[in-house]
């Protein structure tokens, strides 16, 4: 026997940057208002992106020794391995599972999940992260018969991170190999994730969160999709100033550009292209040309923004489409990046 609680239970706790919308099929975890995609119309691969639900959840506590989560809508984006995980939260600390790939079933699926947990004991704090790239709803979650179920505390968001494919996870199969959740752990800093694959810099996406509240911590990811065309390093300056102009003119307490990073085509090394665009030698003086224009662009708002490069090891083994990283990728570039970023734990 099991309990189903459905998703619109209210002791079932959303996290997303956008209301979650509950549908006849399941709860929706929408990142984006629906004026962001009207202005990316056209761009396959950014819309696409743009409806993942990349380091959204459902929070509660339970003392369940197992959860089967129910998913709708199923659809991937990407041809790289995906799964959901769960952190289990109690006296003992954080431990996790993640499920299997999931890119071998689209619609409905469930997914059973073991926490670890005794039916009787303390109620442990579950959080579920829904796929980095593939889109779904929760359509519900059951638990063991005789299990409890509570709220979780609620969580306030201090980190924005802006950015792309890198941002928003693209390859790494668990959401919690990702670099933006390994340091959102690290420092603590519950994170809104607005990494949208394929995106150039396009201000109008990211000027709704920017004012949504004062961050603690904003990092921008943007500029490598520059890399990709002639004509799209004409509005590079332009637009990189835009959106830093928006930034500072919040009062967010830290404000970081990452500049994009190396990539092995930069060595001659790597593939010769990533879905048909060409990894060659011209791409790597546009890549070493985008570098340079955001520097000079964004020099101009220093101090208030500061800017960080090299963050990606230059090692192709790490990088197996040319572009991304899988896990230990994204470990050691969360490791880089803690370093680099170490002074945000500090608004912990």
């Amino acid at each position: 026997m099991a309990q189903l609680i459905a998703p619109s239970d209210d002791r079932l706790s959303w996290w997303s940057p956008q209301p979650p919308l509950l549908l006849a099929h399941g709860m929706r975890l929408p990142r984006f208002p629906r004026s962001v995609a009207a202005h990316l119309a056209g761009q396959i691969g950014p819309l696409a992106n743009l409806r993942s639900s990349s380091g959204c959840g459902v929070r509660w506590r339970s003392d369940s020794p197992w959860v089967e989560v129910r998913l709708s809508g199923l659809h991937h984006h990407q041809p790289f391995p995906v799964s959901i995980a769960l952190e289990i939260e109690d006296q003992q600390g954080i431990r996790s599972v993640c499920s299997p790939d999931l890119r071998e079933h689209r619609g409905e699926l469930a997914v059973w999940l073991p926490t670890g947990c005794e039916r009787g004991g303390p109620r442990a704090q579950m959080t579920l992260w829904l796929p980095l790239i593939s889109t779904c709803d929760v359509a519900g979650i059951l638990i063991a018969d005789g299990a409890q179920l509570a709220p979780a505390p609620p969580l306030q968001p201090r980190w924005l991170a802006i950015g792309d494919s890198l941002t928003q996870g693209f390859s790494v199969q668990s959401p919690l190999d990702a670099w933006v959740h390994r340091l959102a752990r690290r420092f603590d800093l519950p994170v809104w994730n607005l990494g949208v694959g394929g995106i150039r810099i396009e201000p109008e996406v990211f000027v709704w969160a920017l004012a949504t509240r004062t961050w603690d911590l904003v990092t921008i990811a943007l500029g490598s999709n520059h890399a990709w065309r002639d004509e799209d390093l004409a509005t590079l300056a332009e637009r990189a100033a835009e959106l830093a102009r928006i930034a500072c003119s919040g009062q967010h307490r830290r404000l970081v550009w990452l500049l994009p990073p190396w990539k092995p085509c930069e060595d001659g090394l790597g593939p010769t292209e990533f879905q048909g665009v060409p990894l060659n030698g011209h791409t790597a003086a546009r890549l070493r040309a985008v570098r340079q224009t955001l520097a000079d662009a964004l020099a101009a708002f220093a101090p208030r923004l500061e800017l960080i490069s090299d963050y990606v090891p230059h090692d192709p083994r790490l990088l197996p489409d040319g572009l991304h990283p899988q896990a230990h990728g994204s470990a050691l570039i969360a490791q880089r990046l803690e370093e680099l970023l170490a002074p945000a734990a500090g608004a912990a």
